[in-house]
């Protein structure tokens, strides 16, 4: 089996339909006048059943039951439960007799016993601390960046007094001590 075997479409020959030239086209595509009158279709303004069916929105899903979408559809839109949300819309200028009894707010713990609120608290304390410090770079450093906290660890490895550390970075005295003794931390690949 050869290159020529293998490609038989490069070596079959093109054919043009036949029909000689200047000559019409087929009778089935030309156009014969209509012997009836056209009339133009009158717009309706009532809607009938089948104007109402073409309306309605299929399923989306076909796995859906009709009815229960059905159902759904009946019941409406939902009314939400209030939140504890300064932005509270539901409702807003209604009085608790339209509604019926006026619904409870929710029960939620003390911000003070919230872990997550307590973390982002603290957060904040430390960025104010942090900023404070930047402001007044006289009184020494206390917050560090990890190039200056790899540097530190790398002298006290070798030796490198606690002072001395202080001094060259110009930290507050004790900053290098709350890293541990010798050891206790160490840079990594360092």
């Amino acid at each position: 089996m050869g290159a020529r075997a293998s490609k038989p479409a490069q070596s079959a020959t093109r054919k043009f339909p036949t029909r000689a030239p200047g000559s019409s086209a087929p009778p089935h595509t030309q156009q014969r006048p209509s012997t009836q009158p056209r009339t133009n279709p009158q717009a309706s303004f009532a809607k009938d059943d089948t104007v109402k069916a073409e309306n309605i929105d299929p399923d989306p899903n076909p796995l859906t039951n009709a009815a229960f979408s059905q159902r759904l559809k009946q019941m409406g839109v939902a009314t939400p439960n209030p939140t504890l949300s300064n932005s509270l819309t539901a409702f807003p200028y209604a009085s608790s007799s339209e509604h019926g009894p006026a619904p409870q707010a929710p029960n939620f713990p003390p911000a003070s016993q919230n872990r997550t609120l307590s973390a982002l608290e603290a957060r904040q304390r430390l960025q104010e601390r942090a900023q404070l410090e930047f402001e007044n770079m006289a009184q020494g450093k206390e917050f560090i960046d990890i190039g200056t906290l790899k540097q530190m660890l790398a002298l006290q490895a070798r030796g490198t007094p606690a002072s001395d550390i202080e001094k060259r970075f110009k930290l507050k005295s004790g900053v290098v001590a709350r890293l541990g003794p010798k050891g206790v931390t160490l840079p990594l690949g360092g």
